[in-house]
């Protein structure tokens, strides 16, 4: 083995791992956060996407590969929101075939306290690592993100895509 192989041994020392184990320990740290809110990490990813639409509504179609996720798991994640009271999800007026994801009340009341949990901890990184590089860092992952699924980004609110592309 040369001293290239070596370096991909460990997970930390190639991107993907890098990037799968700084995700699951930032989730990790969201969801503590978040707990006493009464959400999950999904759950809060998922409000976030709603709250940044002008209406609080998509369609369940572009909700669901906005956060990048398998229409199975997409649906489960939907049905707890329900549950929970936080979305109501109806046909759409226009294509009865297509579903609507609406904030209910309860949903939009979440939004102050679940953003102060996201925007404190990305104050913290940007303690460590500079606004500089976190502004790139963002703008890395978001092309990244466009390259590997640009349905993702294109199901973004406009808002979202602008501030990402930046």
């Amino acid at each position: 083995m040369d001293k290239n192989e070596d370096a991909f041994l460990g997970s930390e020392n190639h991107l993907s791992g890098l990037l799968t184990l700084t995700s699951r320990l930032i989730q990790d740290r969201l969801s503590a956060a978040l707990r006493p809110l009464g959400v999950t990490y999904a759950q809060a990813a998922a409000l976030v996407r709603l709250w940044r639409t002008p209406d609080g509504r998509m369609l369940q179609n572009d909700f669901v590969t906005s956060l990048a996720l398998a229409r199975a798991s997409g649906t489960l994640l939907l049905g707890d929101l329900e549950r929970a009271g936080l979305i109501v999800r109806s046909p759409d007026p226009t294509d009865g075939r297509r579903q609507v994801i609406t904030l209910t009340e309860a949903g939009r009341d979440l939004e102050t306290a679940v953003f102060e949990v996201i925007s404190g901890l990305q104050r913290e990184i940007e303690v460590i690592v500079g606004r500089e590089d976190l502004a790139r860092t963002m703008r890395v992952l978001t092309q990244v993100l466009s390259w590997l699924e640009p349905a993702a980004l294109a199901a973004l609110p406009a808002r979202d895509r602008n501030v990402l592309s930046r």
